[in-house]
């Protein structure tokens, strides 16, 4: 980085939309080292509600033990907090409402335990709609529609990006709040089933949500040959299509887990196997192969042309925005 590029990198608040590395201290030291002020992290995705319970303990056991490094953020001010402290803040997500199993009211318990963003779908259906890899899209059920109705009610961010095509269109429609595509491309880039239609990125910006552009390496147009150059012209044609202020970054870092993990992730409930495959070891565009070279982004940014002021806002003002109106209403609660 230059010295306009370090500057700008160390005053902004840096929000990653998410990631799903194996979180321990390691993670948490390159979190530091790339300038994170925030990430979201995901906390669940298979697993029920016992299950889940116990990956958020882990997580209460985190904030004590690492307590130099990181916080736990259940509002925006804590995001702002972590920022004045040198720390990261942590925003506790899942990719699925596997944890609430069949019981709406569950996301209330979730919430009151620091759960800010829930994805509806994850790959496959659910009680509430239909997952990107499922072979039809019925659209959301009765039950995903009082998911959202509740969400919204709570103030629990609705992130849609691994949610099928018209379950995707009919959750952005039904939803009250903005929603988001927390880590996801634009199909028309790279035709993917896990990207994004141009259509639902204009529905999303309608009513106002954010799309996180990501680095994994399927979801970009060159694949594992991709470079920080490549990733930079996706976030120059979401820019061109959304608006300067509803882009951000989601990488969708899997620092530290092994095969067995994204084996785990992609088969589901399938006894056939992943369900997407994968080139393992994952190869991500060099330059920003690990968290802690979050900073060579801002340079990138900053050297494509983008003014100090939008590099903040794709960087995380546009997600911290978006954050800001949703949880607002969790702040009455």
């Amino acid at each position: 980085m230059n010295d306009i590029s370090q500057a700008i990198h160390k005053s902004a608040i840096v929000i990653d939309g998410l990631e799903i590395s194996r979180f321990g201290r390691p993670v948490f030291e390159r979190m530091r080292q790339g300038g994170l002020t925030a990430v979201n992290c995901t906390v669940s995705v298979l697993e029920n509600f016992r299950q889940t319970v116990k990956n958020i303990v882990w997580w209460q056991r985190a904030f004590e033990e690492h307590a130099d490094l990181i916080i736990p953020v259940s509002s925006t001010d804590d995001i702002r907090t972590a920022k004045k402290t040198d720390k990261t803040g942590i925003i506790l997500s899942f990719q699925n409402i596997s944890a609430i199993e069949d019981d709406l009211d569950l996301l209330s318990i979730f919430h009151a335990l620091g759960v800010r963003v829930i994805q509806l779908t994850y790959m496959e259906a659910n009680y509430a709609g239909q997952g990107c890899l499922e072979r039809f899209d019925a659209g959301l059920t009765d039950f995903g529609l009082e998911v959202i109705e509740e969400m919204n009610r709570l103030g629990i961010l609705i992130d849609l990006s691994h949610v099928g095509e018209r379950t995707t269109m009919e959750a952005i429609e039904a939803s009250r709040q903005p929603v988001a595509f927390t880590h996801a491309n634009p199909k028309s880039m790279c035709d993917h089933p896990r990207n994004k239609p141009d259509e639902a990125i204009k529905a999303l910006v309608k009513k106002g949500g954010v799309i996180g552009a990501t680095i994994f390496p399927p979801f970009l147009p060159g694949g594992s040959d991709s470079t920080l150059k490549d990733f930079v012209k996706v976030v120059d044609y979401l820019v061109a299509l959304a608006g300067i202020d509803h882009v951000g970054i989601g990488t969708d870092f899997t620092e530290e887990q092994p095969r067995a993990f994204f084996d785990w992730l992609l088969t589901g409930k399938s006894r056939k196997g992943p369900a997407m495959q994968l080139d393992y070891p994952i190869k991500l565009p060099a330059g920003i192969q690990n968290v802690a070279e979050f900073g060579n982004l801002t340079h990138a940014l900053h050297a494509a042309g983008y003014a100090e002021e939008d590099v903040r806002k794709i960087l995380g003002g546009n997600f911290l925005r978006l954050f800001e109106e949703v949880w607002a209403l969790a702040l009455s609660i």
